[in-house]
């Protein structure tokens, strides 16, 4: 979805969806036209007040099912790829991260579904055979997004009778998966190297930006939205926006001023917008093949920062500071337990208190 004005956006399809954000809650209806004076003039009619307390507007029927179809239909008479396909298109305003997962969940479920009679349980049961909770933390959350996706689509079959009602009582019993925090991998700095340097010879400013988030620890939109007003290298510091839109003062390391020196000249210091990310991450895929880490994403170097800092010694209050967490460590001795245990047995195992009889 593309915003044209405020409260209004247009769909890939041309259609125009009014948008709307009060007391925290996100509105989205469709006002059914590709006509934007159209669209405008509904508006004004309805007002703003009416569209955002209008109940949630009907998906289209599919071509072949009644409109008066009964809440559980034995055979319907449509596929289950072109339901999906039609399912999808009402998933409007999705962020990158939650349409790869729309899509990874859309791909399990024709994998493993022959048709109709499929169950949310034998779904979940075959993706997991495949190994998924035993090869990291990485394709555990991949389960997990196949479970989000089939809470959404789920209802949304039973409710226009695709699916008979005991499919909602199956997904209840669907329980997200807990990551293990040991299982997180963490790589050595010569294989982070030797990955960076293959992406910067295909990609250079890519390149460069990956190495940043791995000097840095920023999630994404932190390091995309920087502009040089947030930047002070003369005291090493960078201004960040937090998830909440609070901002933080952040320490940097000498590795990322020097990338921002060699940046200076340009409007932004990462000027990436969604269509170079998208464009950088499957060269992050094709190249992190070779090895037996994953670093196909971008928060995979948030991992290393945090990871890296706690085997040199800084503390876990330290960490979680240049993490940009407030909740003085606790997340960061969550995640990154073991290395902490690690660290302190090594420590340990150095100290000498008393002289030896």
């Amino acid at each position: 979805m593309k915003a044209i004005e405020r409260n209004i956006s247009r769909h890939e399809n041309g259609t125009f969806y009014f948008v709307a954000r009060r007391g925290g809650r996100l509105t989205v209806r469709s006002l059914k036209t590709d006509n934007l004076e159209e669209a405008r003039r509904k508006i004004r009619e309805l007002g703003i007040n009416g569209l955002t307390a209008a109940r949630e507007p009907a998906v289209p029927m599919l071509a072949g099912v009644a409109e008066s179809a009964p809440a559980a239909v034995a055979a319907p008479v449509v596929s289950l790829a072109a339901a999906i396909a039609e399912h999808d298109r009402g998933l409007v305003l999705l962020s990158a991260g939650a349409r790869e997962m729309a899509a990874r969940g859309k791909r399990v479920i024709l994998q493993f579904a022959s048709g109709w009679d499929f169950s949310p349980i034998e779904i979940w049961q075959k993706y997991r055979e495949t190994g998924v909770e035993r090869q990291g933390k990485e394709l555990t959350s991949a389960a997990n997004h196949l479970l989000w996706y089939m809470r959404k689509f789920i209802p949304w079959a039973v409710g226009r009778g695709f699916l008979k009602a005991e499919a909602l009582e199956e997904l209840k019993k669907l329980k997200k998966l807990q990551t293990n925090s040991r299982r997180i991998r963490v790589p050595s700095e010569e294989t982070v190297d030797e990955f960076l340097k293959m992406v910067s010879s295909e990609d250079q400013d890519g390149g460069e930006f990956l190495r940043f988030l791995a000097c840095t620890g920023l999630r994404l939109r932190g390091a995309t939205g920087l502009t040089w007003r947030d930047v002070d290298l003369a005291a090493s510091q960078i201004v960040v926006r937090q998830k909440g839109g609070k901002e933080k003062v952040l320490p940097i390391g000498p590795e990322a001023v020097e990338i921002l020196e060699r940046r200076r000249k340009l409007p932004r210091p990462f000027g990436l917008d969604q269509k170079a990310l998208e464009k950088l991450e499957r060269k992050m895929k094709r190249f992190a093949k070779g090895f037996e880490i994953d670093l196909t994403m971008f928060h995979a170097f948030r991992h290393y920062f945090a990871s890296r800092c706690l085997m040199a010694g800084l503390t876990v209050q330290e960490v979680a500071t240049l993490l940009g967490h407030s909740d003085g460590g606790v997340l960061v001795l969550k995640t990154y337990g073991h290395i902490c245990g690690a660290h302190l047995r090594n420590a340990v195992a150095g100290l000498r208190l008393a002289r030896a009889a």
